[in-house]
C-alpha cells in the first residue's frame, strides 16, 4: 500500500518549479520539497486509507457518499432473536416515532466470536451481533439504522456479562433515490 502512495504521490511533487529551484541554501531548498512531497504523501495516504476503509467496513457508495447495506431479511435463528429484535425496534421507536418500520434483521446465522487478549494472555470472550432496522420516513424517504449487541464471558466464568445491549452505532437517512440504488445493488 506504501508503493500506492509513493507512486500517487511522486509525480505531482517531483517537479521542482523556478521558487523551489531559486537562489538559496540547498539546505533550504530540499526542506521545502520535502515538505512539499510530505504533504503529497500524507494527502494521498488518507485517500487511499478512506477508501480501503470503505471497501472493507460494509459500506456502499452511492452518489459520493457511503451507506450502509440494507438488509430485510432476519438470518439469525437463535432463540433470543424476538427479543433482541425487540429491543431495536423499542429504541428505533422513540428516536423516530412517525416513522414505519419496514423490517428488524440481523444477517447473521450465530454470534461472532472473538479471544479477549490482555498482555498476550486470554482473559475471556467476546461476542457480537449486529442488528439493522430499515423505517420508511412518510414519501420522503428512509432510515437505516444499526444496532450492536456484544456480550463477554472471561475465563472459566459460567455466564456471559451483557456489555452493549444494544447500542446504536449508525444511522443513515437515504432519499427514494439513494435507496433505489441500494436495493438494486443488493
Amino acid at each position: 500500500m506504501m508503493l500506492t502512495v509513493v507512486a500517487i504521490a511522486m509525480p505531482s511533487s517531483a517537479q521542482m518549479t523556478k521558487k523551489d529551484t531559486g537562489n538559496g541554501p540547498l539546505s533550504e531548498r530540499v526542506s521545502k520539497f520535502w515538505k512539499k512531497t510530505k504533504k503529497t504523501l500524507d494527502q494521498a495516504a488518507d485517500q487511499v486509507r478512506k477508501e480501503f476503509d470503505a471497501t472493507n467496513s460494509g459500506l456502499r457508495k452511492v452518489n459520493g457518499s457511503f451507506y450502509m447495506n440494507i438488509y430485510d431479511t432476519n438470518i439469525y435463528k437463535g432463540e433470543d432473536v424476538d427479543e433482541l429484535c425487540r429491543l431495536c425496534r423499542k429504541e428505533f421507536s422513540e428516536k423516530y416515532p412517525n416513522v414505519d418500520i419496514r423490517s428488524c434483521a440481523i444477517p447473521q446465522t450465530d454470534w461472532e466470536t472473538e479471544t479477549v487478549k490482555k498482555e498476550e494472555k486470554v482473559t475471556g470472550y467476546s461476542q457480537t451481533l449486529f442488528c439493522y432496522i430499515l423505517g420508511r420516513d412518510g414519501n420522503e424517504g428512509f432510515i437505516n439504522a444499526k444496532f450492536v449487541f456484544e456480550r463477554q464471558k472471561k475465563v472459566g466464568g459460567t455466564t456471559m456479562t451483557r456489555i452493549k445491549w444494544p447500542l446504536w452505532i449508525r444511522t443513515d437517512v437515504l432519499t427514494n433515490e439513494v435507496y433505489q440504488k441500494l436495493i438494486v445493488n443488493n
